[in-house]
């Protein structure tokens, strides 16, 4: 059975079900409204030879101006059939026939023209006010999808005016710039300047560097120098990441399906880090993440292989930073510098400021 059908069904016995509570319901006022009248009568009856008006004019005005016509003229019937069910009152002496037929049938013709006359103007604004309340429900309806259209459209503006602002290419002075000043970066301010030649090419500020090392993807430098933003610090050799970025030496973007279970919402791009020569050409991976594609360039991934491709001339002197940072670790904890190829780089610690070219 398809959707729109089962749809329908359950429509239709939520309304037969409605239907069924709003007769219930009525038929309660009526019960508990001729039941008060009645009770009323019979207390008032014993006391007075002769009440006056008759209490059934309550169930027959209230529910004529609650339901309408159809409901005034039920409750005048039945109005009647109660004033009666004693049986017909005895004819007086000083009346003939007719006169006795007029006063037997004046309150239930009354009752009948209250009925007939009040119900229908009752009926009338029920119809209206039904046709009012369901013009503000489409009015309603109507006012949500506009606000929604807005929302999104707003969303859609914002979203707009990012990629317009990344679409702002930087000159190409400001790249050459940023570029020289990251080849002369020192110690304390070599990740500040590789931010910002990453922000210049990617428009992304939150970014990691994995090294590879012994079947695995080391995380070394990650912007804002709080959780690793690409995932676990090791990547191991039995992740997938890992597979695709040193075995395939592919760039995964978040945009293809088939790359987003290997991401793993670690990152939106990722890709290898690549030297020019060597045995072992592959260096690491570089990582964008915490960002909207949304809010990169629309030329993305041509940017992101640039950047690739300018970080992988820093390969020897990040793994040299990586050797920096373990001895300074090493030497803070009492302990011996790690063996990592890194001994002379330690013996420069407190001697003298060490800096990066790359030259």
């Amino acid at each position: 059975m398809s959707e729109p059908i089962i749809h329908a069904g359950a429509h239709a016995r939520s309304k037969r079900g409605s239907r069924l509570r709003a007769a219930l319901s009525l038929v309660l006022e009526f019960t508990v409204f001729f039941a008060v009248a009645m009770l009323a009568k019979q207390v008032l009856a014993a006391s007075l030879s002769a009440p006056y008006p008759n209490l059934l004019w309550l169930p027959v005005v209230v529910l004529t101006l609650q339901h309408g016509l159809a409901a005034g003229l039920a409750a005048a019937l039945i109005a009647a059939a109660l004033q009666f069910s004693g049986g017909l009152p005895p004819a007086l002496l000083s009346e003939d026939m007719y006169t006795y037929i007029g006063r037997l049938v004046a309150e239930p013709v009354a009752w009948t023209c209250v009925a007939l006359g009040i119900g229908h103007m009752r009926s009338r604004q029920i119809s209206h006010m039904a046709d009012l309340q369901a013009r503000l429900a489409e009015s309603s309806n109507r006012c949500e999808t506009v606000a929604d259209l807005c929302i999104e459209l707003r969303s859609r503006n914002e979203r707009l005016e990012r990629q317009l602002a990344t679409a702002d290419h930087p000159s190409n002075a400001e790249v050459v710039q940023a570029l020289s000043d990251l080849q002369h970066a020192s110690w304390e301010d070599f990740l500040q300047l590789l931010t910002r030649f990453v922000v210049l090419m990617t428009g992304c500020a939150e970014f990691s560097i994995h090294l590879h090392s012994d079947g695995s993807l080391k995380l070394v430098i990650r912007s804002g120098g709080g959780r690793p933003v690409a995932g676990d610090a090791v990547i191991a050799g039995k992740d997938p990441l890992y597979a695709a970025i040193v075995n395939e030496r592919r760039i995964l973007s978040a945009a293809r399906a088939a790359d987003v279970a290997l991401l793993a919402g670690r990152a939106v791009m990722a890709g290898p880090l690549m030297q020019s020569k060597g045995p072992h050409r592959l260096v690491g991976m570089l990582a964008l993440c915490n960002v909207s594609l949304d809010d990169l360039p629309q030329d993305i991934e041509r940017r992101f292989s640039i950047t690739c491709s300018e970080l992988s001339r820093l390969g020897g002197h990040i793994m040299l930073l990586d050797g920096w940072q373990a001895a300074a670790a090493d030497k803070l904890n009492g302990q011996r510098p790690a063996e990592t190829g890194c001994a002379d780089a330690t013996r420069g610690i407190g001697e003298e400021r060490l800096s990066l070219t790359l030259q």
